[in-house]
């Protein structure tokens, strides 16, 4: 990880593992088992944490109606100001296995 911006750095991945969430996981068995790797983890930006929390207060595990109840949950969790386009739109470069990404931001931490 670069040193010169290891805050933006970790802010980074961890938008990046929000958005795979956000977008794509619906085996609920995949599902479960990244959330427990998640749920230790302290989240640097105060957003993150809240969507994170939306995701797992919401009970689905189908990916569009996650995606349709989330600003919802943020909103009854008195966060309705969440810009949802930075989870919901997928980026023009192609992203990282999420399980890679989770690798990634551990050690980043670790390294801490």
């Amino acid at each position: 990880m670069p040193e010169d911006h290891p805050f933006e750095t970790l802010a980074t991945l961890e938008r990046q593992i929000l958005r795979a969430l956000c977008i794509g996981v619906s085996d609920a068995t995949d599902w479960d088992k990244i959330i427990s790797q998640l749920t230790d983890y302290r989240w640097r930006e105060p957003d993150h944490e809240v969507v994170y929390e939306a995701l797992r207060a919401v009970k689905s595990r189908d990916p569009k109606t996650r995606r349709d109840e989330l600003p919802a949950q943020a909103t009854r969790m008195g966060f309705p100001d969440l810009d949802w386009r930075l989870y919901f739109e997928r980026g023009k470069e192609p992203q990282p296995e999420l399980q890679d990404l989770i690798r990634s931001l551990k050690a980043a931490t670790l390294d801490r």
